[in-house]
Order: structure tokens, then sequence, then C-alpha cells
């Protein structure tokens, strides 16, 4: 085996042990805390923000399950990309490792597809994720003398989910090549 074969091979067992690091980091975002949300409360007197609620996906699915509000649309397209995001971290995963040990074209060009749309998949849960928080977010005052409501933002989950998968994405590029 000359010198680039046998780097290349290492190349493409390491590029398979990311994506497969990357999916294990991308179930872990689902599985935790998902969007954190403070309430607030400022008047004129004084004010301040109580302590953070987090929200995990399974508690949101049973927020709105029942739901048919344009929050719950966002939610539902937010959870889509989510849950789409891992089983494409996923596919991304086992067609490296079947490229790596068959080496054929045909699954080189699938894992590439895969692994563009995982890409995809991952930017836009993050980006529907902050549409749902924005949506999530209330708020209201009286008078100008009392201003209170609910400000919702990702939270680590969301992070840990879109990182995972995009960053699983185009490594399963670079093992495409490599292999």
């Amino acid at each position: 085996m000359s010198r680039k074969s046998k780097s290349g091979s290492k190349a493409g067992f390491i590029a398979i042990l990311i994506i497969l690091v990357l999916l294990v980091v991308a179930i872990v975002g689902v599985c935790i805390d998902w969007i954190g949300a403070k309430t607030y409360v400022d008047s004129v007197i004084g004010g301040g923000e109580s302590e953070t609620v987090y929200y995990k996906l399974e508690k949101l699915f049973e927020t709105f399950k029942d739901s048919e509000t344009e929050t719950a649309g966002l939610f539902r397209t937010m959870a889509a990309f989510a849950i789409l995001t891992v089983i494409l971290a996923a596919a991304t995963t086992v067609l490296s490792g079947i490229c790596k040990v068959l080496g054929w074209k045909l699954f080189k060009f699938i894992l590439v597809v895969v692994s563009i749309v995982c890409v995809i998949c991952g930017v836009v849960s993050i980006i529907t994720t902050f549409a749902f928080c924005d949506k999530f977010t209330v708020g209201g005052g009286f008078g100008g003398i009392v201003e209170a409501g609910t400000k919702a933002s990702p939270y680590i989950g969301a992070w840990l989910t879109a990182i995972g998968g995009a960053l699983a994405g185009i490594v399963g590029i670079f093992a495409a090549i490599k292999s």
C-alpha cells in the first residue's frame, strides 16, 4: 500500500469517527433543553427578571399537540427539521461506513447528496427555532407604568442539534472524497 493510500485510509476512518461523534451530539441536543424562556417585569418603581424556564422538545410536543395556532405550526416545522437533522446525520454516518468499506461511486454520490441536505437541515433547524422563539415570546404593558412578558430563545439543545447535524454533513462530504 502506498503512503498516500494509507493516509487517505486513515483520514476516511477518522472522518467516520468524527461523524459518529457529531451524530451523538445531535441526538443529545434533541433530548435536552431546547429553548429557555425568561419572564420579566419592569415598572417605574423597579423590576427584574425571574428565573429562566427551560423546555425540552418532548414538553413542547405535549404543549402543542392539540393546538392549531400559528405558534403550534412553527413548533411543528421546527421539530420536523430537528428530527430530520438527526435522521440525516445518522444516514450520513451509515453511508460513510458503506462508502469506506465498498467504495462504490453510487454510494459516494448518495453520501454527498445526503450530507448536503443534512447541512441545510441543520441550518434550517436553528432558523426555525429562532422563528418559533420569536412567536413564543409574549409581552405587554399597562400605560407605560408596568411592562411584563416572556422572552424565549434557543437553548443548548437547539444549538447542539443544529451544529452537530451541519458539521456531520460537512464531514460526510469530506468522507465521500476520501473514501
